[in-house]
């Protein structure tokens, strides 16, 4: 038999094993028994889009959505069959939007009347998220070894300047404008004053989130919640005292008190939905999903079983589908991204007026849509942040290497022939004249005018007041409204209302999500994944240096057009 037969056996037969096994996963229901409890794991990471097809979804099963999650809380509410639910919480992996989304889930869960109960197993006392998701149970406790967890919030930024001195590359940045600091990150070994002051306000509006929250929660005073954070870590019995758990226990203890001695919990994988969505089938008015998670970058998304990264490609056809699929009566764009290429963040900020001539576009933000993450939400009809979203920066650096001084080192020499005055624009083997550095900054000017063109047109506001709040700053989700970056706050479960109130449907409407853009087959993904696979194998190293690079999209030469912003608060 041929190498070529056997290879399309072995496929056939991958098919056939993989369609058995998601028919058990997914199509056969499981028997829930009244009176149940859910036990629920909380900890990783919970990814934005849903993988691209079944065959993915097996694969990464493992790798939950925050909408999974959502979906399982709303599920879980409606249920008459669950009387409680049961949080164990370990480490999170993700920011302050989602852990709001989530939040918001539970308490809709709690509202219902149902018992809610969150037990924080952590092993440091670092759990400032985790414990912020928790506190709004009913109840909540800790095992008796284990760690008080708040510690109060930080944020941490690290400065590459000293790098390139040490290997003689001097770093070429522009800024538009002053908190564009992602420059400074790259190119500095300290804060600018606009820097620390950025950085204090997002760190300030968090926690004011945070504490607040917790108080909320906890029918504490925010005073006195802040006061026992300064006071952390403490012992889970002093923590008890002030009132932010309700003691300690074993979860064997716990399921005892809910489920009775011999009674077991309802484990997750057997109450998981079948499929994403609002409970919506068959009938049911539809509304497109659309999702952009991750760096911008132009062309495709990805070949493999899982793309990376926010392709314009990708986006500009998944937005001609959806205004042109008559069913979907609007569009939610969910965006967790942090910016990216210029160029695609236009390409695709063009794919939604053009679909937003069709139907409603609702803009949804995750942890973070700063930068081209804003640009391609900025045309939204609304747009609808968490407080402890990250957006706004609304501004342009560029970066160039000079590593002359590294190849000299190395004894390597190099000369460029040139035809045209700025031909070495490009050139990481020279530097830049004041010419060429003013070529760059001409450049990037007009990026930022037609970012700011962009934004104030979506958000109707002056080409003045879109600069003064612009600048390159990041602001958290509860400042952009004040600034009339964002129309409302809250999470996916309220754009989803905002959209079906768009779309004359009335707010507790079931629907169904459709996402684009297409999905694949199993057949199709698989042929992209052996084409992909077969065609080059880089090393391992390569590739995780790819991975490190990917959100700084270099283009064709070594200059970078970025409007990137990464801020992480913990």
């Amino acid at each position: 038999m041929s190498g070529r037969r056997i290879r399309i056996l072995l496929l056939l037969l991958l098919v056939v094993l993989v369609g058995t096994l998601l028919a058990r996963s997914y199509l056969l229901p499981a028997r829930i028994p009244s009176q149940s409890v859910l036990l629920l794991e909380l900890a990783g990471a919970y990814a934005e889009a849903p993988p691209p097809d079944a065959l993915a979804r097996f694969f990464r099963r493992r790798e939950r959505t925050l909408l999974d999650l959502v979906t399982l809380l709303r599920r879980a509410t409606k249920d008459d069959r669950i009387k409680g639910l049961v949080l164990r919480v370990g480490k999170l992996d993700i920011g302050w939007a989602k852990a709001q989304d989530l939040r918001e889930a539970l308490v809709s869960f709690k509202a219902s009347g149902k018992r809610l109960v969150a037990y924080l197993e952590q092993e440091v006392s670092a759990g400032n998220l985790e414990y912020y998701l928790a506190s709004v149970a009913s109840e909540v406790y800790l095992p008796p070894d284990g760690s008080a967890p708040l510690t109060g919030l930080s944020s941490q930024f690290f400065f590459l300047g000293g790098v390139w001195e040490k290997l003689d590359i001097e770093m070429h940045v522009e800024k538009i404008r002053e908190y564009k600091t992602f420059g400074d990150m790259l190119a500095n070994k300290s804060m600018t004053a606009a820097h620390r002051e950025m950085a204090n306000s997002l760190l300030d509006s968090v926690n004011q989130q945070f504490v607040g929250g917790i108080a909320a929660a906890r029918g504490l005073d925010d005073g006195s919640v802040q006061a026992t954070i300064n006071d952390c870590p403490i012992t889970p019995d002093a923590f008890a005292k002030a009132h932010l758990s309700d003691g300690t226990r074993f979860l064997d203890e716990i399921r005892e008190d809910l489920v009775g001695p011999h009674g077991k919990f309802l484990d997750e994988a057997d109450y998981q939905p079948r499929e994403s969505g609002f409970m919506g089938f068959g009938g049911h008015p539809a509304l497109a999903v659309i999702y952009a998670s991750g760096a911008i970058h132009s062309g495709d998304t990805g070949r493999g079983l899982s793309g990376d990264g926010v392709g314009s490609d990708n986006l500009v056809e998944a937005f001609e589908s959806a205004a042109a699929d008559d069913d979907a009566r609007a569009i939610v764009f969910r965006i967790d991204s942090p910016g990216g290429s210029a160029l695609a963040s236009d390409l695709i900020w063009r794919a939604t007026q053009m679909a937003r001539a069709k139907k409603p576009v609702i803009v949804s933000m995750s942890d973070v849509a700063g930068s081209g993450g804003y640009y391609i939400a900025a045309g939204g009809t609304q747009i609808v942040a968490q407080p402890g979203t990250l957006t706004g920066s609304i501004g342009v650096v560029m970066a160039r290497p000079d590593i002359r001084g590294l190849l000299a080192k190395l004894g390597v020499t190099t000369e460029t022939l040139i035809r045209g005055k700025y031909a070495r624009l490009e050139d990481i083997a020279s530097g830049l004249t004041p010419d060429e550095r003013a070529k760059m900054v001409g450049a990037m000017q007009h990026i930022y005018d037609v970012f700011v063109d962009r934004v104030a047109a979506g958000r109707k506001l002056t080409r003045e007041r879109v600069n003064e709040i612009g600048r390159g700053r990041v602001w958290t989700g509860a400042q952009a409204k004040e600034r009339g970056l964002v129309d409302e706050l809250g999470g996916f479960t309220r754009a989803i209302e905002l959209a079906k109130q768009a779309a004359g449907l009335a707010i507790d409407e079931e629907v169904r999500l459709v996402f684009y853009p297409h999905r694949k087959n199993v057949l199709e993904r698989l042929a992209n994944y052996v084409e992909t696979r077969t065609t080059i194998a880089l090393p391992a190293s390569w590739q995780r240096a790819a991975a490190v690079l990917a959100p700084l999209d270099f283009p064709d030469g070594a200059m970078l057009a970025l409007m990137a912003e990464t801020i992480a608060i913990r």
